[in-house]
């Protein structure tokens, strides 16, 4: 069971997901809007690699998921668009 505040890549990849699969894009759309590339988003969410910083800050500029909600599942500060499906 993934906690809320489970920093571990499962559950940061799992936060992920389920932030994308709210906003109803493909991974694809979900990374080039955020100026990813696919080969790099792609592990992320498969779980295979860490999140890296620069990644989350591009994620937080362009969706507003805050650093604190994928590191640790903190959902206080996400958009309300996201965060009522939560």
């Amino acid at each position: 069971m993934i906690t809320h505040t489970d920093d571990s890549r499962d559950a940061v990849a799992a936060r992920l997901k389920r932030a994308r699969e709210i906003l109803d894009l493909s991974k694809k759309e979900f990374a080039e809007r955020a100026g990813i590339s696919m080969q790099t988003y792609g592990p992320f969410e498969n779980g295979h690699r860490d999140l890296s910083l620069q990644s989350a800050k591009l994620l937080r500029k362009t969706y507003g998921l805050t650093l604190e909600y994928l590191y640790f599942g903190n959902i206080e500060d996400l958009p309300t668009r996201i965060s009522r499906h939560l």
